[in-house]
């Protein structure tokens, strides 16, 4: 008997992994992560391939070595922060948030890495009402402390992160009633004395930022009627450009290793699936993007746990 249910669970396997028809490109550099199902998927140059099980994974973001990646394990009313290896068969819990006591558990959302690896901002409402940001080391989720944003009202969440590539900053998507989610950028440090400030501006509403790997642009998400669109500016917030009109719903736009592609996520076909651009400057220095190309079909990425883009 219990032969015949391990063929029949095989079987299943072969089935769902068959209906998720993929076209990636085989020039494709670097690895993406996403989630499918609650499970850790990612795509490279020959496929989608599953990373790891369990139903209960969102959120996923590489190291910058590509040796190691962050991601939310999402229980009964609590987040947590662990970190695997790039095959995910090593575990380390960062974040330990559940508690028998239903008031006393925690939501510790969003993970990325500094540019060096060696800290993990995160989003956490264990001191507040609602999620704020947080510093912890990698190797251990030890130091674990709120970052204060000095110029910034008390009472904004936080949602995504990106961390600027020289480590000073972090892009942030935050929102405050009763107007929409913009993005704001966050100094580490207060030797220089910069205040916290807003960088975007659109009517909408701005999220999901994802700092291109020279330093030159923010992409993200940005709302324009009932579409969501991906959007680029630099981080002083001009030369606002829009990548994509696809008149869908976009999400979590994220550079390629060598920042010549933005991959991102829309529901065009009717559910989530991973799309590319190419992006380029022209001789005014302006970005340019090509038509968007669709990298996995059928496979209904969830798209609250975003996409990220690693060596």
């Amino acid at each position: 008997m219990r032969t015949w249910r391990w063929v029949l669970l095989a079987l299943l396997l072969i089935v769902a992994l068959g209906g998720a028809a993929v076209s990636a490109e085989s020039d494709l550099p670097g690895r993406i992560l996403f989630v499918k199902d609650g499970d850790l998927w990612l795509l490279d140059g020959s496929g989608s391939h599953q990373l790891a099980t369990g139903g209960t994974f969102s959120q996923p973001s590489w190291a910058p070595d590509g040796g190691s990646l962050a991601y939310v394990y999402r229980g009964t009313n609590f987040g947590d922060i662990f970190v695997t290896d790039d095959q995910g068969q090593s575990q380390t819990r960062l974040t330990n948030s559940q508690s028998t006591v239903l008031d006393n558990n925690d939501w510790n959302l969003r993970p990325t890495f500094s540019p060096d690896g060696t800290l993990i901002a995160f989003v956490s409402d264990k001191n507040s009402t609602f999620p704020t940001v947080w510093l912890m080391n990698a190797a251990d989720g030890t130091g674990r402390h709120a970052l204060p944003a000095p110029g910034l009202a008390q009472e904004e969440a936080a949602d995504a992160l990106a961390w600027s590539p020289d480590g000073t900053q972090l892009a942030v998507t935050l929102f405050n009633e009763p107007g929409p989610t913009q993005i704001a950028l966050i100094p580490l440090g207060l030797a220089n004395r910069q205040l916290s400030r807003i960088v975007t501006d659109l009517p909408g509403g701005a999220l999901d930022p994802a700092w291109a790997p020279d330093g030159s642009w923010i992409a993200f998400a940005g709302r324009e009627g009932y579409a969501v669109e991906i959007y680029a500016e630099q981080p002083d917030g001009s030369s606002l450009t829009r990548l994509t009109n696809d008149g869908a719903l976009a999400r979590s736009p994220a550079w390629s290793p060598d920042g010549r592609r933005v991959a991102y996520l829309s529901n065009k076909t009717g559910y989530f699936e991973i799309w590319v651009v190419d992006v380029r400057a022209d001789e005014s220095g302006a970005l340019v993007a090509s038509g968007p190309r669709q990298l996995t079909q059928d496979l209904h990425v969830d798209a609250a746990s975003g996409l990220s883009w690693g060596h």
